[in-house]
């Protein structure tokens, strides 16, 4: 989607992608100051590891303690976190609006920590984390409370606390990895529960097309999406952030499709 990016806006640039081993990450960076790269995207399991290789982070990457995004400033390395932005920025366009309600969040890692700070910061009342790893729920909740003041409740994973944490929620959001190809036939909703709300649902697994929670919402008469928009649009806030040009964010949408299920 980058590369359709940069091609539509006539750049000369290419996107290349790099498999970095953990212990080839300082090595892998000490590269962007030769020059040879403009910027470039960091995925698991490097978010957290690159701070402490970066030059400069900014507040956002700071406060979410991870950066996907670097921007080579003539040789000095600035970090920066496009996923909360561009989580936010979906939601506008399926005109989500959480503000004053709460919200039901399934997972405490580092996609969890974003889509809960952007949450909090669009006005949600309430963010409830869904998570197996409790200890890490309740650091994960201090830890956005203490930034951003707001109020974070953790749950366990079992049928009877899904049903309570999702009661009057507008938004559910899937940040664990269940659903996912191949394990398409998972979901972090249990079967017995029903929805007792009207939620908005929305599973960051972009792979497959409609995962089984996403089927789940509409066969009982709800809206939902995928987080192929999320992808998308802090792809686009990256390009930006490269380039200082506008994206073009409907050829990039086009091409992620078209590569991921033509």
């Amino acid at each position: 989607m980058q590369g359709a990016a940069f091609a539509a806006l006539g750049l000369p640039h290419r996107v290349v992608a790099v498999d970095v081993p953990p212990a080839e990450l300082p090595a892998a960076i000490a590269r962007f100051r030769s020059g040879e790269w403009a910027g470039g995207n960091v995925t698991i399991p490097h978010k957290r590891a690159v701070l402490a290789l970066l030059d400069e982070v900014t507040d956002t990457a700071a406060l979410l303690g991870a950066a996907n995004t670097i921007i080579n400033r003539d040789g000095r390395l600035v970090g920066d976190n496009t996923d909360a932005a561009g989580f936010s920025a979906d939601l506008d366009t399926h005109a989500v609006d959480v503000r004053g309600a709460p919200v039901l969040v399934f997972g405490t890692g580092g996609s969890a920590r974003a889509v809960a700070y952007a949450l909090l910061q669009r006005g949600a009342a309430e963010v409830r984390l869904l998570g197996r790893n409790i200890p890490q729920g309740a650091q994960l909740a201090r830890e956005l409370h203490a930034v951003t003041g707001g109020r974070l409740i953790n749950f366990a994973w079992t049928p009877t606390d899904v049903g309570d944490a999702s009661h009057g929620c507008v938004l559910v959001v899937n940040c664990t990895p269940l659903g996912m190809t191949p394990d398409i036939h998972t979901t972090p909703w249990f079967q017995v529960v029903p929805f007792n709300s009207k939620p908005f649902v929305y599973d960051l697994v972009y792979n497959p097309a409609q995962t089984l929670l996403l089927r789940q919402a509409l066969s009982h008469g709800l809206r939902g999406a995928t987080g192929l928009g999320m992808l998308v649009q802090q792809g686009a806030l990256a390009f930006q952030r490269w380039t200082g040009r506008a994206a073009p964010v409907n050829i990039m949408r086009a091409a992620a499709e078209a590569k991921l299920y033509a």
